[in-house]
């Protein structure tokens, strides 16, 4: 059956206007997308040079970047070389855990050759605001607790917030973000030990 003409208009309108939305909000998501990605390298980039001074590396990091597999949480680790020259000076983890008590906490982790801990920082999270967030550097000196720590400083099962029996200090009210950081650090040594420190980076 054929639609009367001005009918046939409508709906030809009708259609056309849903195309010209839908293009609209696919060139917003992906403008979005680009804009969301941009400031997590930002932020990744000025994190790097918190966690390790630029004087002590003069190559691009992240640039270098390989990724080492099993990885921690069941997931690739992106790591990023520092070098002075040519020489590799710290590796940098950057670990995810799912188990903060809002969601994913994204940190970077600096080790040294000796495998201690040079710096962590948190550059993602969803934790309660005056808790769970404390763990960003400008709001407590929290995460420092973590600088000079290896493996065997604490013993394995000292790994751990203190309200578990562990070594490092708890978060008031916040043991679940606590025990999350904690347990992805030492996950980030972990997988960084099991591999050579100075792979081929990703193509």
């Amino acid at each position: 059956m054929r639609l009367p003409g001005h009918r046939l208009r409508a709906v030809v309108s009708i259609a056309l206007v849903g195309l010209v939305a839908a293009l609209i909000l696919a060139g917003v998501d992906r403008l979005t997308r680009e804009r969301i990605a941009l400031e997590r390298e930002r932020q990744a980039q000025a994190a790097l040079v918190q966690l390790l001074p630029e004087a002590s590396f003069d190559n691009l990091p992240r640039q270098e970047a390989f990724e080492l597999s099993p990885g921690p949480f069941g997931r690739p680790l992106p790591v990023y070389p520092a070098r002075r020259g040519q020489e590799l000076v710290a590796l940098i983890a950057d670990v995810t855990t799912p188990s903060g008590y809002s969601g994913d906490i994204r940190l970077l982790v600096a080790v040294d050759l000796a495998g201690q801990v040079m710096g962590v920082s948190v550059i993602e999270h969803r934790e309660t605001p005056g808790l769970g967030d404390l763990i960003e550097r400008r709001k407590s000196s929290w995460i420092d607790q973590f600088r000079g720590r290896s493996l065997d400083d604490p013993a394995p099962e000292r790994w751990a917030a203190d309200r578990r029996g562990g070594t490092f200090d708890t978060l008031t009210s916040a043991t679940i973000t606590s025990q999350a950081v904690i347990e992805a650090v030492r996950a980030s040594l972990e997988t960084l030990a099991r591999h050579d420190p100075d792979p081929e980076p990703m193509p």
